[in-house]
């Protein structure tokens, strides 16, 4: 089907992954009368319809427990928040640590406690009461999230967009921004391969495209497009499922996926590809490396199957964190991307404070200074208090 596009707009976002559909239901939602999302495929066709979709709830950062606190519970009771259906599977989230970072992890939690969330420390004796599966001899630590679970990526984009249009946001697909408009010291609007829309406001959430929009106007974010695997593993039949668990000691994660499927990967990877032109599959190699870990974490996945898997691509940063916020330089431009893989459990609160920051000039009690584009021209990375985080 194909969508008219308006020559005017108050707002127009530019990515119709998960990030990119928050923002337009978000703008409508606050009452923006004019907003109109593109997406240059259809919704979900980058690297949001290639995440894992976990979602949970605490990070060594502050803001961003702040932020997956908030998007969790908003999963949680989704049908009522926003309307249709996320695909959310509330299956917990179990972190396992070895004696090395035990104690990182403890503090972890107890801020993450101190700002809400429903975590405890686990035993290695409760970690195996709590999944009787697993095998903990390397576990010094758990902590378990019981509200946390995983969602579907392309379903909860696809719903953030419905209910946009529900509320009178145009949602335009197959449709390429190719420039960003400036004029008189402020931004103007964008031109798309189907005409210019003009507007005095522009969210770009285009991911590992934004840079071909912003580098132009000389806004300069490293962004190292890396190629990421996910494997899949049939359980078998005595073996019916867990909770999702982000496994240090392995350096690995996984989920339970349906028809008694798991999927497992690593949690950083290094190659880096042109996000046009990538193998989407998973290597021979790799599938195996996955299979001994995921056998020797689940002793009964010796007789599980290996069932191949896929490959996304994450915009990664220098200090992995994502540039959010105004675009200074420009008045009327700004930017949501380089989530560096930890993206999308974060979509429900960012759209909706990066909205009020559109909308209103701010969002109260959200600073989003430390995450300024100009950090990287100037040298000023985020203590990389977060890389003891997965991607996920």
């Amino acid at each position: 089907m194909t969508t008219e596009l308006p020559r005017a707009a108050d707002v127009v976002v530019v990515g119709g992954g998960v990030h990119g559909a928050s923002v337009a239901y978000h703008l409508a939602q606050r009452g923006a009368r004019r907003v109109v999302l593109i997406e240059r495929k259809f919704l979900a066709s980058g690297p949001t319809g290639r995440s894992s979709a976990l979602v949970r709830r605490f990070y060594a950062l502050d803001f961003l427990t702040r932020t997956a606190n908030a998007s969790a519970t908003t999963f949680q009771h989704w049908a009522e928040r926003i309307g249709g259906d996320p695909g959310f599977r509330q299956v917990g989230v179990l972190w396992l640590v070895d004696a090395d970072r035990a104690d990182n992890l403890r503090r972890n939690v107890q801020r993450a406690r101190g700002l809400g969330v429903n975590v405890a420390t686990q035993s290695p004796a409760e970690v195996r009461t709590l999944v009787p599966a697993m095998a903990v001899d390397d576990v010094a630590l758990g902590a378990y999230e019981p509200e946390s679970g995983y969602a579907d990526a392309a379903m909860t984009t696809n719903a953030f967009a419905t209910r946009a249009r529900d509320l009178g946001a145009t949602v335009a697909q197959y449709v390429t921004v190719e420039q960003i408009l400036t004029g008189g010291g402020r931004v103007t609007g964008v031109r798309t391969s189907a005409g210019e829309i003009h507007a005095p406001a522009v969210v770009v959430c285009a991911g590992l495209w934004a840079g071909r929009l912003l580098g132009p106007l000389g806004i300069q974010v490293p962004v190292a497009p890396t190629r990421h695997q996910m494997c899949f593993f049939r359980r078998p039949p005595d073996f019916q499922t867990h909770p999702a668990v982000l496994d240090r000691p392995h350096m690995t994660y996984m989920r339970p996926e349906t028809g008694n499927l798991t999927i497992h990967g690593f949690f950083a990877y290094d190659e880096v590809v042109d996000p046009d032109h990538y193998n989407e599959g998973a290597d021979p190699a790799e599938v195996l490396k996955n299979a001994e870990l995921i056998a020797t974490r689940f002793p009964a996945m010796e007789h599980g199957l290996a069932m191949g898997g896929y490959s996304g691509v994450y915009d990664n940063t220098p200090d992995h964190e994502p540039v959010l916020g105004p675009i200074a330089e420009h008045p009327g431009l700004f930017v949501d991307f380089g989530w560096s893989g930890h993206g999308f459990k974060h979509a429900p609160a960012v759209g909706d404070l990066l909205a009020q920051v559109v909308l209103e000039g701010q969002a109260p009690g959200w600073d989003l200074a430390p995450f300024r584009w100009s950090r990287f021209r100037d040298n000023a990375l985020l203590p990389r208090a977060s890389a003891a985080d997965p991607p996920h």
